[in-house]
C-alpha cells in the first residue's frame, strides 16, 4: 500500500469536492451533482488524477454510513402527522408504480431479470433534500403539499432500503421464491422496527448519562460515531445493508437530548467523507459512455419512466388537500439516494458500465430539471390562494385555537394587524401540536410585505422564545414571515444554515443557548427583569454564524425593529459582546482572584448584568458539571464584589488606573510595567507612585525557587525600610518576622503584597541599633525558610474575624499591647492553622499595636471557616510548637493549595 498515493488521493478528492461544491452553490444547482462531475473530471474518464482504490472505497462507504445517519437525524416523524395517511399513499404509489414501470422497460430494452430489477428499484427513490431545499427557497415547507411530499419522501427512504436489501439479496443470491422474499422484507422490516424500538428506549437515556458525566469535548461524538457503526454491523449481521442499520441509528439518535449537539460535532466528520462518496460515485464513470447512443437512447426511456412513475404518485392524495399536480412533482428528483442505488448495482455487478452510465443520467437530469418546474407550479398555487380569503376576525380577537382533535386551527382571516401575532402563536403551538388544513393554507397565503410590531405581536414573540422550539422556528422560516417580520434574524439563520450537504437547509433549527437560558431562567423563583433581553440575545448568537460582532450588529437591528427601545437593545448588545467573558476568566488559574473578579465587577457593574451573562454562559457549558460548578462561585464572587460600592466604584478604578499609568510613565521597562497593571487594586490605592515603582523593579524578573531578594534602605536615625521578595510559600512571613525578632529588630509597620504568578513582596519599617545588612538577611533568611516553625505564646492579644468587608478574604484583627516578635507569633499562628496571608498592615501608636490581615484558606483558597479561626486563637493563646519528630511521630505536612505570602 502506498500511503503517500493515499494521501494524494485524498487531497485532491477534497480540494476538488469542496470547489466543486463553491461551484454549484453560485450556479444555483445541488451540490451532490457539482461533486459528481467533479469525480467524473479528477477520474480516469478526463484528467486521470484519481483512480478507483480500496482506501477510496472504504472512505466512500464511510461517507454514505454519515450520509443516511443525518437522514434518520433529520427525520421529523411527528412533524408530519396531519399528512401522514396522504404521505404513505403518495410513497406507495410513488414507488411501486417507477419500480414496475422500471422492471418492465429494462426487459422490453433487452436487460436481464436482474438488471430489470435493479433498475426498477433505483428508480425508486425521491430525493428528501433536493425537494426540501426548493421549497425552503420558496419559503413554501409549511404548506401542505410540501409536507405531503416530504411525507413521502421520508416513507420513500424507509422503504426503498428495504426494496433495496430484497433486490440485492436476489441478485446476488440466484432465484428466491415467494416465500423467500417474504422473509427477506420481513427480516428487512423487523429489523428496522425492533431496533428502532429497542434504541429508543436504550439510547437516549445513555447518551444523557455520556452527555452529563463525560469530561472530554469529544467523548459524545466518538460515542454516537461508535453506536452507528455497531448498529451498521449488526444490519450486516443480519444480512442487510450496513446502510439501513445507519438510518436506524439516525432515527434512534434523533430522539435523544443530544441529538442537535450530535448533529453539529458530526457535521465535519461528514464534510470530509460524504464528498468522497459522490466524488468516488463520478470516479467510476466512463464518460465516453455518456455520448454512445445506446446509453442516451437508455436514459432517455429510463427518464420518461421515472417522471411518469412519480407524477402517477399525485393520485395516492385520495382526498387529502394540496395540489395533486405540485406533489406528483415534488416526488420526481432521484438525488443521493438513486445515486446510491446505481453504485450498488455497479459495485455488485448487477449491471454495467452502461446501464450505470444511463441511471446517472436520468439521477442527474432529475435533479437538475425538477426545481424550476415544481418553483413555477407553486408560485402558480400561491397567487391562487391568496385570491381567496376566509370569513374576518375582528381586531384584536385572537384567530387561533386548538380543535378537538388537538390540531391548530383558525376562527376566520385574522385582520391584517393582526397577522403577526397571530403567526407567531401558531408557530408557539406547533411545537407540540399538528398544524389544521385551514393553518397551513393561511401560512402558505400569508400577506406579503414587511410586517410591523405591535404590543401583541411584542408579546407573542417572547412567547414564542420561551416555549418555542425547532418545529415553530422551521415554520416561520419555511413560511416566510420570518423574512418579512425579522429580516435581519431570517438572513443570519440562512447564512448559518446554508450547508451543501444539508438534507433540508430548514432542519437545523435548534437553538442550544436560547435552551440553556430558558432552563437556566426556570430554575429561578423569579424571573428577572431582564428575562426578555437574555432570550433574545442568546436568539440571536445562536442564529449568527460569523461571530459576537455579527451577532451585535444583528441584535440592535432586530431590536430596532421591533421598537423595544435604546436601553433593551444595549443590554441585549451588550451581553453578546461580553459572551466570552466569563469563560475567559474561568479559563485563568487565578479565576477567583482579586484583580480579575474586580475587573469583571468594574465593568458589570451591578448585579443584575453579573448574573444575566453567568445565565447567559450556561451553554457554554451545557453537561460540563465541573464548569458549571465553577461558574456558580465565580457568580457568587462577583455578587458579593459588586455589593461592595467602595470596590466598584466607577471613580474607584479611575484612580487605580490612573495611578498605575502614572508609575509606568516613569521610564520603567516593559516587565516593570506589566508587573505594575498587574498589581492588586487595593494595594495600588495605598501606595505612592514612588512606592509602586520601587517594589516592582524590586520583583523583576520573579524570583526563582529558594530565591530571596532583600533591600535595605535608611529612613532617618535609627529607621530601616527591608523590603523583601520571594516565591511566596506558607510561612514567609512568620519565618521573616522571627529572624527580625532574633535580631532584635523592632517592626513598626509592615506591608504584604501578593501577584498572580506566586511573587511576595513583604515590606517592613523596623528600628534597630545597627544598620541591617541587606546579603546577611538574605542568606539568613534562605536558611530559615527550611526550618520548622514554633513560636512563643502571646496572651492578651484581642482577634477579630471579619468574612464582610472582602469577597475573597477573612480579615484578621489583632490588637495588644506592642511587645518584641508579635508580629512572628501572629503569621506563626496563621500558618499552623493553614492561613495564608495576601496582605498586611502593621500599625503601632504608642504602646499599642493593631495589625490588619487578609487571609484565605491554604486549601480551599477560600474565606477561613470556623476550625481555622479556632486554630489561630490557640496558636495566639498558646503558642506553635515545632513539630515532633522520631519514630511514631506524626508528620506535619504542608498544605497542598498555599498560594500567599504567609
Amino acid at each position: 500500500m502506498d500511503v503517500s498515493k493515499i494521501l494524494l488521493d485524498i487531497l485532491i478528492v477534497l480540494l476538488a469536492a469542496k470547489l466543486a461544491a463553491e461551484i454549484a452553490d453560485r450556479i444555483g444547482i445541488p451540490a451532490v451533482v457539482g461533486e459528481i462531475a467533479a469525480g467524473i473530471i479528477v477520474g480516469p474518464s478526463v484528467l486521470g488524477l484519481v483512480h478507483e482504490s480500496e482506501a477510496l472505497r472504504t472512505l466512500a462507504e464511510i461517507g454514505v454510513i454519515l450520509l443516511l445517519l443525518e437522514v434518520g437525524l433529520e427525520m421529523d416523524i411527528g412533524g408530519l402527522r396531519s399528512v401522514g395517511r396522504a404521505s404513505l399513499s403518495v410513497a406507495l404509489i410513488g414507488i411501486a408504480v417507477p419500480l414496475g414501470l422500471g422492471a418492465g422497460a429494462g426487459v422490453l430494452l433487452g436487460m436481464s431479470g436482474d438488471e430489470a430489477l435493479f433498475v426498477g428499484a433505483a428508480l425508486t427513490a425521491t430525493s428528501v433534500g433536493i425537494t426540501a431545499r426548493v421549497l425552503g427557497d420558496l419559503r413554501a415547507l409549511a404548506t401542505v403539499e410540501a409536507r405531503t411530499v416530504l411525507g413521502a419522501a421520508v416513507a420513500d427512504d424507509v422503504l426503498g432500503l428495504v426494496i433495496l436489501t430484497v433486490v440485492t439479496r436476489i441478485v446476488t443470491g440466484g432465484s428466491v421464491s415467494a416465500l423467500g422474499i417474504l422473509g427477506i422484507v420481513a427480516v428487512a422490516g423487523g429489523f428496522i422496527v425492533v431496533a428502532t424500538a429497542v434504541g429508543l428506549r436504550i439510547v437516549p437515556p445513555a447518551f444523557a448519562f455520556v452527555r452529563r458525566y463525560s469530561r472530554s469535548t469529544g467523548t459524545l461524538v466518538a460515542v454516537a460515531l461508535a453506536f452507528t457503526l455497531a448498529v451498521s454491523e449488526l444490519a450486516h449481521l443480519a444480512q442487510l445493508a450496513p446502510i439501513v442499520g445507519a438510518f436506524v441509528a439516525g432515527l434512534v439518535l434523533a430522539r435523544s437530548s443530544s441529538a442537535e449537539r450530535v448533529r453539529s460535532e458530526l457535521a465535519p466528520v461528514g464534510h470530509l467523507f460524504v464528498p468522497v462518496f459522490f466524488l468516488a460515485i463520478g470516479i467510476e464513470v466512463e464518460v465516453g459512455q455518456f455520448v454512445e447512443p445506446a446509453v442516451l437512447g437508455l436514459a432517455g426511456a429510463l427518464l420518461v419512466v421515472a417522471v411518469i412513475g412519480k407524477l402517477v404518485s399525485m393520485y395516492g392524495l385520495l382526498g387529502a388537500p394540496g395540489d395533486r399536480l405540485m406533489i406528483g412533482i415534488g416526488m420526481i428528483p432521484r438525488g443521493e439516494v438513486g445515486i446510491i442505488f446505481a453504485a450498488i448495482g455497479l459495485r455488485e455487478g448487477v449491471f454495467g458500465q452502461d446501464v450505470y452510465a444511463a441511471l446517472l443520467l436520468v439521477v442527474l437530469l432529475t435533479t437538475i430539471g425538477t426545481p424550476p418546474v415544481l418553483r413555477a407550479r407553486y408560485l402558480a398555487i400561491r397567487n391562487r390562494r391568496r385570491a381567496v380569503a376566509a370569513e374576518p376576525v375582528p381586531a384584536g380577537q385572537s384567530a387561533v385555537r386548538l380543535d378537538d382533535g388537538g390540531a391548530v386551527t383558525l376562527l376566520g382571516e385574522p385582520a391584517t394587524g393582526d397577522a403577526l401575532a397571530t403567526a407567531f402563536t401558531v408557530a408557539r403551538l406547533a411545537e407540540h401540536h399538528p398544524l389544521g388544513e385551514s393553518t397551513l393554507e393561511w401560512l402558505g397565503a400569508f400577506p406579503a410585505g414587511p410586517r410591523r410590531f405591535d404590543d401583541r405581536a411584542r408579546a407573542e414573540l417572547f412567547s414564542l422564545l420561551r416555549e418555542g422550539g425547532t418545529r415553530s422556528w422551521r415554520l416561520l422560516t419555511s413560511s416566510g414571515i420570518l423574512e418579512r417580520a425579522l429580516p435581519e434574524l431570517d438572513d443570519a439563520i440562512g447564512n448559518r444554515h446554508g450547508d451543501g450537504f444539508d438534507l433540508d437547509p430548514l432542519a437545523r433549527l435548534t437553538f442550544p443557548r436560547l435552551v440553556a437560558v430558558r432552563h437556566a431562567l426556570a430554575e429561578r423563583t423569579t424571573t428577572p427583569e431582564w428575562a426578555d433581553e437574555l432570550l433574545l440575545a442568546a436568539l440571536v448568537t445562536d442564529a449568527t454564524a460569523d461571530g459576537p460582532a455579527d451577532a451585535e450588529a444583528v441584535a440592535r437591528r432586530t431590536v430596532g425593529r421591533i421598537g423595544l427601545g435604546t436601553a433593551f437593545e444595549e443590554a441585549a448588545a451588550g451581553t453578546i459582546s461580553d459572551a466570552q467573558l466569563l469563560p475567559a476568566v474561568l479559563r485563568r488559574p487565578d479565576a477567583f482572584a482579586e484583580e480579575p473578579v474586580l475587573q469583571l465587577a468594574v465593568h458589570l457593574g451591578s448585579t443584575d448584568r453579573a448574573e444575566a451573562l453567568a445565565c447567559f454562559t450556561h451553554a457554554t457549558y451545557e453537561g460540563d458539571r465541573r464548569s458549571l460548578d465553577r461558574l456558580d462561585e465565580l457568580l457568587e464572587i462577583l455578587r458579593e464584589t459588586v455589593s461592595h460600592p467602595d470596590l466598584v466604584d466607577r471613580g474607584a478604578a479611575y484612580e487605580v488606573e490612573r495611578r498605575r499609568e502614572a508609575a509606568c510613565a516613569t521610564g520603567v521597562g516593559r516587565a516593570v510595567a506589566d508587573r505594575l497593571r498587574a498589581a492588586p487594586r487595593e494595594y495600588v490605592l495605598t501606595q505612592t507612585t514612588e512606592d509602586l515603582v520601587r517594589h516592582a523593579r524590586l520583583c523583576e524578573p520573579p524570583p526563582g525557587r529558594g530565591d530571596v531578594r532583600v533591600s535595605v534602605e535608611l529612613l532617618t536615625d535609627d529607621t530601616y525600610r527591608i523590603e523583601v521578595v520571594a516565591p511566596d510559600r506558607l510561612g514567609l512571613i512568620a519565618r521573616t518576622a522571627r529572624m527580625f525578632a532574633d535580631l532584635d529588630y523592632s517592626v513598626t509597620s509592615a506591608l504584604a503584597v501578593t501577584w498572580g504568578d506566586r511573587t511576595a513582596l513583604t515590606s517592613y519599617r523596623v528600628t534597630a541599633a545597627e544598620a541591617p545588612d541587606r546579603d546577611t538577611i538574605a542568606a539568613e533568611l534562605r536558611v530559615r525558610l527550611d526550618q520548622p516553625i514554633a513560636a512563643p505564646p502571646a496572651p492578651g492579644v484581642d482577634l477579630a474575624f471579619d468574612d464582610e468587608g472582602s469577597p475573597w478574604y477573612t480579615r484578621c484583627i489583632a490588637s495588644g499591647a506592642d511587645r518584641l516578635g508579635l508580629l512572628f507569633t501572629l503569621t506563626s499562628a496563621f500558618a499552623a492553622a493553614g492561613a495564608s496571608v495576601h496582605a498586611a498592615r502593621i500599625v503601632t501608636e504608642a504602646d499599642t499595636a493593631v495589625d490588619t490581615f487578609e487571609l484565605s484558606s491554604s486549601r480551599s483558597g477560600g474565606k477561613l471557616d470556623g476550625v481555622t479561626k479556632a486554630r489561630i486563637r490557640d496558636a495566639v493563646e498558646f503558642g506553635v510548637a515545632p513539630p515532633r519528630r522520631g519514630f511514631g511521630a506524626r508528620r506535619r505536612r504542608r498544605p497542598a493549595a498555599a498560594r500567599s505570602a504567609t
